[in-house]
């Protein structure tokens, strides 16, 4: 299969990958805007010249075989190999490249994903970012194990497994059904947490313990009648009036700002939680890093500034 390798065109493995991704050439076809008997050569070649069928065809479109899925596994590393390459020497002696992996809870990934995309595309051509939305404890198993580059975490400080730079502030909001009296004003006494019941995350996820340990402080008992990881299963209950949630303003602001929710902010005390963004120590120095933390840290701020997240910035 070496001297093979030397011999296949990457578009030729392109076109393997789009069938099998897809399900089917005609479907690739149009994907990749070639002819279908083209696309089709396409894999004829490359199984000819790695002597072995990759795909089956039939009436309800192609699947791989063993040796295709094998395949697929080094296809996809040798055209990340040939990318990677492509972008550090096309973009010069002192150009960033690489690829960074940046972890964003749902509760802020709605305020801040899509400013990072379009400036990192626009200030790091060369760098692939890669931004997933995950939970806040997944995201720090990932940073210890070096299988994050970054990401955004509450109430950590500086660890040996990672550096930790405060952000902001948030006070998390009880939320319900539109038109519900409790949530009338902008604010809600604390007080009042004790009489309602909620949905909540299921420990050990992060905003639950949180608010366990709030609770605990103040002596404000919390009846948490059903649990839920799911971000749309807390913002549909207590849409629908079936009980209530607490949970970040940035989290909930779309389905506030549509009359979907109902909204205020807990007071006397306050529910808080500290935004920090979030390297990992177990990984290589990389300036292409370095850069996007950067990057990160001063859209943050200016998301604050703005007021498009809501929360206050860490002194």
């Amino acid at each position: 299969m070496t001297e093979a390798l030397r011999l296949i065109e990457n578009k030729h493995i392109r076109s393997f990958l789009r069938v099998l991704d897809l399900g089917g050439f005609s479907r690739a076809s149009r994907s990749l805007n070639i002819a279908q008997p083209a696309l089709s050569q396409h894999v004829r070649r490359l199984e000819h010249q790695l002597d072995v069928t990759l795909l089956i065809r039939g009436p309800q479109g192609a699947t791989p075989t063993e040796a295709g899925r094998r395949f697929a596994t080094k296809a996809r590393q040798i055209l990340e190999l040939a990318d990677s390459a492509e972008r550090q020497f096309k973009g010069g002696p002192n150009a960033l490249f690489g690829e960074v992996s940046l972890g964003l809870p749902g509760s802020v990934c709605p305020v801040l994903a899509t400013p990072i995309i379009v400036e990192a595309k626009r200030r790091f051509p060369n760098v692939k970012l890669i931004v997933s939305e995950l939970m806040s404890g997944d995201l720090a198993h990932m940073l210890r194990e070096g299988r994050m580059d970054m990401a955004i975490l509450f109430n950590v400080a500086d660890s040996d497994d990672f550096t930790s730079c405060e952000l902001a502030v948030e006070s998390l909001h009880l939320v319900g059904a539109v038109g519900d009296p409790t949530l009338s004003g902008d604010t809600v006494q604390a007080s009042r947490l004790s009489e309602l019941t909620f949905v909540g995350t299921r420990p050990p996820h992060g905003l639950r313990l949180l608010i366990e340990r709030w609770s605990n402080e103040t002596g404000i008992t919390l009846n948490v009648d059903t649990e839920a990881n799911s971000p749309v299963v807390l913002i549909e209950m207590a849409a629908q009036g079936f009980c209530y949630s607490i949970l970040a303003p940035a989290a909930i602001q779309r389905d506030v700002n549509t009359g979907h929710l109902s909204t205020a902010q807990v007071v006397d005390p306050p529910i808080e939680r500290t935004a920090c963004l979030c390297s990992s120590k177990r990984l290589a120095p990389d300036p292409a890093r370095n850069a996007i933390h950067e990057m990160v840290h001063e859209i943050a701020l200016n998301q604050l500034k703005d007021g498009a997240w809501d929360a206050t910035a860490s002194n």
